[in-house]
């Protein structure tokens, strides 16, 4: 992937505190890419019938591109072994941040892998190393839609727009709900999902004033009074279209909360 910032942020540290800069080495201006997103097709082909039945396509391949940065100095080898220390070897994901005018609200979550060091006269310049994300795109900072209702029994419809660039479904990362005085059933139907399924209501009943945490993505669900909260659910897992979806709610709620991750399709 090309750029044309000149520095980055990795896992909060900013590249100038170590006076490296973004740049291609032995470039010419003239690069190609690979674009977010891709995707594989589920298909299977039968004898002597020329197109394949085709079955969906996956977007499986996660986004991965190439990052090559030089230093401003000459660095010698135990100062590259701080650099090497910030920036490979990591043990889970990291916020990756281009600070480039059009990517300021685009992280990812990545690895920086196989790295390769760049020398001239024996002196460290720079390197070149493969990112590889978390995901086939980019991510903007989740967006959070809080509702707060009366202490009588809620009946209300409601409408959110998902901005994220994901064609399929995107499934909140935190559904929050806060029961009134005296608990009960509450539903959330996502009226605008395909009307074929169950999947577009979910229902869960409530204990007085309990509070329930779902991760509709990882599909796990957290109480503070019940020790099997998923016993009281349908398991049927809220999920959004992509763009405008709206929402039907039911129940004896005081609060809910809705928050959905946004995926940036950059290339």
């Amino acid at each position: 992937m090309a750029f044309y910032a000149r520095t980055f942020i990795f896992d909060g540290i900013p590249s100038e505190f170590y006076d490296l800069y973004i740049g291609e080495f032995g470039g010419t201006g003239d690069t190609t890419s690979d674009g977010s997103n891709d995707v594989e097709l589920l298909t299977e082909k039968l004898f002597r019938r020329p197109s394949p039945l085709f079955f969906g396509a996956e977007q499986d391949p996660v986004l991965d591109f190439s990052l090559s940065a030089y230093f401003q100095r000459e660095l010698s080898a135990q100062e590259y072994s701080g650099v090497s220390k910030w920036l490979f070897g990591q043990q889970k994901y990291k916020v990756l941040r281009i600070c480039q005018e059009d990517m300021q609200q685009v992280y990812f979550n990545a690895f920086l892998t196989a790295p390769s060091i760049r020398r001239i006269g024996n002196m460290i310049q720079g390197f070149e190393a493969k990112v590889i994300c978390d995901a086939p795109w980019g991510w903007r900072d989740s967006k959070t839609y809080p509702y707060v209702f009366s202490d009588d029994s809620v009946y209300a419809t409601t409408k959110l727009f998902n901005e994220s660039t994901n064609s399929f479904y995107t499934y909140p990362t935190t559904l929050y709900f806060k029961a009134n005085l005296f608990g009960g059933t509450v539903k959330i139907t996502n009226l605008t999902d395909d009307p074929n399924e169950l999947r577009p209501m979910i229902q869960i009943n409530l204990l007085p004033n309990e509070q329930i945490t779902m991760n509709c993505d990882l599909q796990f669900i957290a109480s503070t009074l019940s020790y099997y909260p998923l016993q009281n659910f349908n398991k049927n897992w809220l999920r959004f279209v992509p763009g405008l979806n709206n929402l039907k709610i039911e129940g004896s709620l005081l609060e809910l909360a809705i928050v959905s991750p946004i995926a940036v399709k950059v290339g």
